[in-house]
């Protein structure tokens, strides 16, 4: 608690910075309408958005009390059937693409005094992980028709049910001429520049804060809201959210995402009706997708080394056939002796993706009577070759295949099958559609 509430302060004494920078901001000379007053804008939102989320999290600390802080601070969901937690792991976003209208990409570069459209994005994922991408705008930072930030992020840490939200946010920079550099034109010109200024104002003046402000206006007045920078704040950043989504494990795979809704509720609701909730304004700039690349990594690191006994079928036989067993990422591979690991390719392996078996335990002793011995069911696409065996069977278009592993002892046999199960969680967990659902 005392971390959280020294970095509000911190976040507090940005607020308070850059507030200050931005009442400099008076005209152009004192940079009006400039980079530096958008950046200085980005950093009163991401400060205020940070301090906002570190006060709700320090709240609901000092509501559950101890007890709850112990009980927020659990690394891991149980695994009620197995009983093993999943590994945490990391994910990693990079490569991101705000894809840009032609109109207005077009409009752009053909009216280079219009107005100017900054471009930030923010990723949140809890409190105290909050990043964001720098600046980008339509006049420096088009990668043909999209804007691309080369920055790459990594949420450490993070457990398999993790929620991260992509939220856009833009700013409208109109730049003002003098009055003895404007030139005469036509009066096509003239309607042109007319419909485009339109075109600007309804966007800059169409944002849920100020659709509010003109709804509620001439009805009853709304009740005063502390400002979400804090006591001390100045002023509350211009940028305005135009759309976000929301990544999750099964975001893996993908690299095209909608932006789909903004951060409305309650009355507000009501009032913006369908304008703002479930996508982009019509008028902004975006097309309504953000592109990135999502990547994920298990931080399960279970290793082990040692002697099993496996059943084998010979001949239409059964043997116990002693074996040096390594088991490595998501899989067993094992060799006659130790040191043929080092100089000779395994015997055989056991892909542990392949396992349909819930949970690994010891094998019935109704069918395997030697001790110590746990069992694994594997399966895989049925070849031309196959046949049944003793340890394997055809079912349909698949081969399953029965494996029983003996340890020396029965600590051994507990410590197999411990990694053994945590492997499985980890795989089922972090790569569901890499492996088989167990039966």
């Amino acid at each position: 608690m005392k971390a959280l509430s020294n970095e509000m302060n911190l976040q507090q004494t940005v607020i308070h910075q850059a507030s200050q920078a931005l009442n400099c901001c008076t005209d152009q000379e004192h940079g009006k309408g400039s980079q530096v007053e958008a950046e200085a804008e980005r950093l009163l939102l991401i400060a205020t958005e940070r301090r906002s989320a570190l006060k709700v999290e320090l709240d609901r600390l000092k509501g559950e009390g101890p007890a709850g802080q112990r009980k927020g601070s659990t690394p891991f969901r149980a695994q009620d059937d197995v009983g093993v937690s999943a590994s945490k792991g990391s994910v990693t976003l990079q490569e991101l693409r705000l894809p840009l209208k032609a109109d207005f990409v077009c409009a752009a570069a053909n009216k280079p005094e219009s107005a100017n459209f900054y471009f930030f994005v923010m990723i949140r994922a809890g409190a105290e992980n909050t990043v964001a991408t720098p600046l980008a705008s339509m006049r420096s930072g088009l990668s043909g028709d999209a804007l691309s930030f080369s920055t790459t992020f990594t949420l450490p840490e993070v457990s398999s049910d993790f929620e991260i939200d992509v939220e856009v946010y833009c700013l409208v920079q109109k730049r003002e001429l003098c009055p003895d550099k404007r030139k005469k034109t036509n009066k096509s010109k003239i309607l042109w520049r007319h419909m485009y200024q339109v075109h600007e104002a309804c966007f800059s003046a169409i944002t849920p804060k100020r659709l509010l402000t003109s709804i509620t206006k001439s009805g009853t007045q709304t009740p005063v809201v502390a400002s979400p920078g804090g006591p001390n704040a100045v002023r509350t950043s211009n940028f305005t959210l135009v759309g976000s989504h929301k990544l999750t494990l099964a975001s893996i795979g993908k690299n095209k995402f909608p932006l789909e809704k903004m951060n409305v509720a309650g009355m507000e609701i009501q009032l913006l009706s369908d304008m703002f909730q479930y996508k982009v304004p019509f008028l902004c700039p975006l097309e309504g997708q953000v592109y990135l690349r999502l990547q994920c990594e298990v931080g399960s690191c279970v290793q082990e080394r040692g002697f099993l006994t496996m059943f084998e079928d010979v001949s239409g036989f059964g043997a116990w056939h002693r074996r040096w067993c390594v088991l490595s990422g998501y899989c067993i591979s094992y060799w006659t002796y130790p040191n043929d690991e080092k100089c000779k390719n395994p015997i055989g392996r056991i892909n542990l993706a392949n396992c349909t078996s819930r949970k690994v335990e010891p094998a019935s002793r109704e069918f395997c009577a030697r001790p110590n011995t746990f069992e694994l069911i594997t399966v895989r696409p049925q070849r031309e070759d196959d046949r049944e065996t003793l340890v394997s069977r055809c079912n349909n278009t698949m081969c399953v295949t029965k494996n029983w592993l003996s340890a020396d002892t029965k600590d051994e046999r507990n410590l197999w099958m411990q990694k053994l199960n945590q492997i499985l969680v980890d795989l089922r967990m972090w790569q569901p559609d890499s492996c088989y659902r167990p039966l």
